[in-house]
């Protein structure tokens, strides 16, 4: 028999050694926050474009000042101290200039507007207005460099198809001149691509050092100028150091408040030595486990910590008043020890196993960061609970050597009392007590929120940096992504190809503001060959004299037009497959990517905004190509609140379920199970209330904290009326029965309550919205929890007496 305590004290030290080093070698956060997304309904494909083209977003540089040369000096620094740097590919701080190509191959690259402008400039008058303004540039100073270009295409055709704005990204705009320029020459963008992927913290990290590097160092040339940066690199870098300022210090603040309110309840500052030891083992095995996460810890699972040590501080008050109990009853201090295990170890365990399974009803969420946080704060739950019982009676039994204390008999406990001495006072705190059941009734349950700001945290600044750029560039947010995916490259190529030409026409008649598509730069050879039908439908070679004789008309001397006006005579036939690895490699990488064996190929579109045109756009890009999905933001806003309706009632149930199962094993009574019951309806109705009350946002990261505090607060309620029942087994009146409970259980139920609000209210200090709501849904729910138990209990107990008797 001695060698089993051995062996089990060798195996807590093996898996001990082995969740150290899982924690502080293997466990790293995800910077991928479609762990936050469902997979349900358009957020799916949402999901698939960030996971194929997140990882290899271009990096945008805001370079803002008051002096416009300036900010185009600092600019052409960012830029050239970028190209030095080892994690960039190449840096754009100007749209990329396009080639000349022969005049008659510009219908290859003209959407709908821009063919309709090719055709109005081969009319004799078109002819003799773009020749007019094709004298003006030459004219203009340093048009020298122009004159080769001019004379081999007088009409300036090639320019057509890109002499309105060039996009990028539905919304960041090139001028004319085709530099990323806006606020009159004082704020200007430099686009870099960088190497590596964004959802890898090494990449992400290396690419944002030299990026910084490179913006200082142009900031000590410029001082007058400000650079900040955005991009999926510079997002993940932040997100992943957020994630991890709140993981921190979310668990400390938890410790402490812990801590504070464990010495509050027994004024013994070595009670902390006995019951912290074994609950930061638990909360390290309970990482040991979260590093097996492949992917890393989501951002809303970070909460694990600390709220594993919160709710599992709760063993530790019931374990460390007991083994003090077993010394007032004249026990040495082994003998308390075992008193203490014996006494505790069946009502804690299958209390932290109840809430452990309410947690681990999250398992069912649609959402992977929930499912995350559900596994690890159930494990944490039963893991904290028999470190407890195995480690703090025996470091107990070595610090209480001496007399115990006199068990605390707070004021509180008099007036609780005093409200339920009579059945008619009883009644009435039953009554006020329902009264948050009434109210929810009548106004109803709170109604979803924006649940991107949860999971788009504005403390991000990146985030911020992308808002200004919209706002300076003449954009907004808000925009669709389109996205056709296919087997076949080509045929993906093709199909998006249509889908452009319909945007192309939707912004004309301003069904859309704008897009941003491969398709205006590099269409597939396909349509390149249609769109030169539809120029061989003018039959250009008819057009020639008409050309020679607008040139005579507007001054020029067709001769030295020569090459200009030969090109009418013999169109070219030429198309031109886009080179993934050239010039347009940048862009080609906005716009294209793999995905599970897909091309994925996207355009980028402002909406309207206006429910009837953007009805009529999604109606006109189903026809162009059915399989196309616009998705977006607000896509995943609308699959979310769904996966709200969807896991809500399934987890809820589950956790009334294991509720349920515990209170009656506990308890025997289904009367006390029905009281029980009673509180948990109070305290998430009076939750439900106070969050419409207090505008607290109610999304699935926080809502679904309401089911899972169904487990974790009833233990309030079953001690109190286990308490309750052990007395009157005894004889005792009801009056001394409700006493003994309330002097007994009382501050030991306060304690607990109040350490799991401290461990939600340690995620208050979060700047990660989603973790911030949590902890204010869980922290409320578990101090109303604890009211309701202390009010509730008492008065039911002393209601249904009296109608039994």
């Amino acid at each position: 028999m001695s060698s089993r305590p051995r062996l089990l004290r060798l195996f807590l030290i093996f898996v001990t050694v082995l969740s150290a080093w899982l924690s502080f070698a293997k466990l790293h956060l995800s910077n991928d926050l479609t762990d936050l997304f469902p997979n349900r309904g358009m957020a799916t494909m949402l999901t698939r474009y960030l996971r194929a083209f997140g990882g290899g977003d271009l990096a945008v540089v805001l370079v803002r000042g008051s002096d416009a040369a300036e900010v185009e000096a600092a600019a052409k620094d960012v830029a050239a101290n970028l190209k030095t740097k080892p994690t960039v590919i190449r840096v754009l701080d100007e749209a990329p200039p396009l080639k000349s190509i022969d005049p008659t191959l510009a219908w290859a690259y003209a959407g709908p507007r821009a063919q309709q402008k090719l055709a109005e400039a081969l009319t004799p008058q078109g002819m003799r207005e773009r020749l007019a303004e094709t004298r003006d540039l030459l004219l203009a100073p340093g048009s020298a460099q122009a004159e080769e270009w001019l004379a081999r295409d007088p009409l300036r055709l090639s320019a057509i198809p890109w002499e309105s704005r060039t996009e990028l990204a539905a919304g960041v705009n090139a001028s004319s001149g085709g530099m990323f320029v806006a606020d009159e020459g004082r704020a200007r963008l430099v686009v870099a691509q960088p190497k590596g992927s964004a959802f890898d913290s090494d990449d992400a990290a290396a690419f944002m050092d030299d990026a910084n590097a490179a913006m200082d160092a142009a900031r000590a040339s410029h001082p007058s100028v400000t650079t900040a940066i955005t991009g999926g690199h510079a997002i993940a870098r932040a997100t992943a150091s957020l994630l991890q300022r709140d993981m921190i210090l979310s668990g400390t603040l938890s410790t402490v408040f812990a801590s504070l309110m464990f010495f509050l309840t027994f004024r013994r500052g070595r009670a902390l030595i006995a019951v912290l030891p074994p609950l930061g083992l638990g909360t390290l095995w309970t990482s040991g486990i979260a590093a097996f996460f492949p992917g890393g810890l989501s951002a809303i699972a970070t909460a694990f910590a600390a709220v594993v040590i919160g709710v599992g501080v709760d063993t530790g008050v019931h374990v460390y008043a007991a083994l003090l109990d077993g010394r007032r009853r004249g026990l040495d201090p082994e003998e308390a020890a075992r008193f203490a295990r014996a006494q505790t170890w069946k009502p804690t365990l299958l209390a932290a196993v109840a809430a452990g399974f309410a947690f681990l009803s999250l398992g069912l969420s649609e959402l992977t960061a929930v499912r995350q946080l559900g596994l690890l704060c159930g494990a944490g739950e039963v893991l904290t609970a028999v470190g407890i019982l195995l480690v703090t009676p025996s470091i107990g039994a070595l610090l209480e050597k001496k007399d115990p204390p006199k068990p605390p008999s707070p004021r509180w406990i008099s007036l609780v009392e005093h409200l339920t001495a009579t059945r008619a006072r009883a009644l009435g705190v039953l009554a006020v007590a329902l009264v948050p059941v009434a109210l929810l009734f009548v106004i109803g349950w709170p109604e979803p929120s924006d649940t991107l700001v949860a999971i788009r945290p504005r403390a991000l600044v990146p985030l911020q940096v992308q808002h200004q750029i919209y706002e300076i560039f003449g954009s907004k947010e808000g925009q669709w992504l389109v996205v056709t995916a296919d087997a076949n490259r080509d045929r993906a190529m093709a199909r998006a190809d249509q889908v452009a030409e319909e945007l192309d026409r939707l912004t004309e008649n301003g069904t859309i503001e704008g897009y941003d598509s491969l398709t205006s730069f590099a269409p597939s050879v396909d349509l390149q060959r249609e769109r030169l039908k539809a120029r061989d439908a003018l039959d250009l070679p008819k057009k020639r004299d008409d050309l020679v004789r607008a040139l005579v008309e507007t001054g020029f001397d067709p001769d030295a037009c020569a090459p200009g006006i030969d090109a009418f005579s013999h169109p070219s036939e030429e198309t031109h497959a886009v080179d993934p690895s050239g010039p347009l490699a940048w862009l080609v990488s906005r716009h294209v990517a793999v995905d599970h064996g897909d091309t994925l190929v996207v355009s980028y579109v402002r909406p309207a905004g206006d429910p009837k045109k953007d009805a009529a756009a999604m109606q006109a890009i189903a026809a162009a190509d059915a399989g196309t999905v616009v998705t977006g933001y607000q896509a995943l806003e609308i699959a979310l609140r769904a996966s709200l309706a969807h896991d809500l009632p399934i987890v809820g149930g589950i956790a009334l379920l294991l509720a349920i199962v515990t209170l009656r094993t506990i308890l025997k009574r289904g009367t006390d199970v029905a009281l029980s019951l009673a509180t948990i309806l109070i305290e998430v109705a009076a939750v439900a209330l106070l969050m419409r009350l207090m505008h607290v946002r109610w999304h699935v990261y926080d809502a679904l904290v309401l089911p899972v505090l169904i487990g974790i607060t009833m233990d309030e309620s079953m001690f109190l009326l286990h308490a309750a029942r052990s007395g009157q087994k005894e004889g005792e009146s009801l009056d001394r029965t409700i006493s003994r409970a309330l002097r007994e259980q009382g501050a030991l139920v306060i304690s607990t309550g109040l350490t799991t609000a401290a461990g939600f209210g340690a995620l208050l200090v979060c700047k990660f919205e989603g973790l911030f709501d949590l902890g204010a849904v869980g922290a409320l729910g578990s101090a109303l929890g604890l009211l309701s138990a202390l009010l509730v209990v008492p008065a039911g107990l002393r209601a249904m007496e009296k109608s039994s008797s």
